[in-house]
């Protein structure tokens, strides 16, 4: 009887054990599970669901204004139709103007044209894609589809034309933002012996170009006279003469000059017109370069100087 006691209450104890640690589980599994559950710290509830707002937080912290400036580079064709002479590459200048929310303006500078455009902005992640259209009423008018890059002040993207017959039609690009300012100290110390586009004859086998002179003479900062231009090739005064202008940021129609200063690393263009802004030595030296530019002789060499 001893022994039937003994075991009855060794058998309630067993059981009483064995509730408790199940309770015990059940209550470290809860706990769990709500330690791991997501917490919305960035977001907000609406209908049971969690929107992110995080990017348009910061586009609204974000100082827009520093986005403002000129972003230049080379405005290349990527989809062309080569028995149209398009032109290959051209430097171009896109400003941005003024921001208002999403929406943002600006111009674009290239080849002798100045184009207004407007459109979106929205952020992405640091960056800030654009979609921007010029007006329609040109036929080299077309739409813009950048990123800009605040910390690296890079810009890249396409322009899609409006005109599906020109002789370019999508260009690409990737451009530095950089500040234009007028110095006439600028000169074009590694331009001389370079030749000049549209020049290059079939049978001779000989192109147009540049002689040290080029590099020998400032008409920004030296008054040049009879004697320092009377000798001068034609090339050289032409070029001399227009980077007076390419200076003060003009932008080339001339395709000729277009493919010398495209290629000069100070050079911006920022204006269509910059006549007002000529200084009157440089007013002179053009006079005096445009009377011998007429009459001068040509230098043709070959290829592979």
């Amino acid at each position: 009887m001893k022994n039937l006691f003994s075991f009855l209450f060794i058998l309630i104890f067993a059981c009483s054990c064995s509730t408790s640690t199940d309770d015990t589980s059940s209550s470290t599994t809860d706990s769990s599970s709500e330690t791991t559950e997501p917490s919305n710290t960035n977001g907000q509830e609406k209908d049971g669901e969690t929107t992110d707002n995080s990017d348009n937080e910061q586009f609204r912290e974000f100082n827009m204004e520093s986005l403002y400036g000129s972003y230049v580079g080379m405005f290349n064709a990527e989809v062309y139709d080569s028995g149209k002479e398009p032109s290959w590459a051209n430097k171009i200048n896109i400003s941005v103007d003024e921001i208002n929310g999403s929406n943002i303006k600006g111009h674009s500078v290239v080849a002798g044209n100045d184009r207004p455009f407007e459109g979106t902005i929205t952020s992405n992640g640091m960056n800030f894609d654009v979609k921007a259209s010029e007006p329609g009423d040109d036929k080299y008018d077309g739409v813009f589809t950048f990123t800009i890059y605040p910390k690296t002040g890079i810009v890249n993207g396409l322009w899609d034309a409006n005109d599906s017959k020109l002789a370019v039609t999508q260009r690409k690009y990737e451009l530095e933002k950089m500040d234009f300012k007028y110095d006439p100290e600028l000169d074009l110390q590694d331009w001389a012996y370079t030749d000049l586009y549209g020049t290059y004859n079939d049978a001779t086998g000989e192109s147009e170009y540049l002689t040290e002179d080029v590099a020998n003479f400032n008409p920004s900062t030296q008054e040049l006279t009879k004697k320092d231009v009377e000798n001068m090739k034609k090339g050289d005064l032409e070029v001399l003469r227009n980077s007076i202008y390419a200076k003060h940021g003009y932008s080339f129609k001339n395709r000729k000059m277009r493919y010398v200063f495209n290629y000069v690393e100070w050079y911006i263009p920022t204006s269509t017109d910059i006549r007002d802004q000529l200084t009157e030595l440089e007013k002179k030296n053009i006079d005096l370069m445009k009377r011998y530019e007429q009459h001068a002789d040509r230098y043709y060499d070959s290829f592979g100087r």
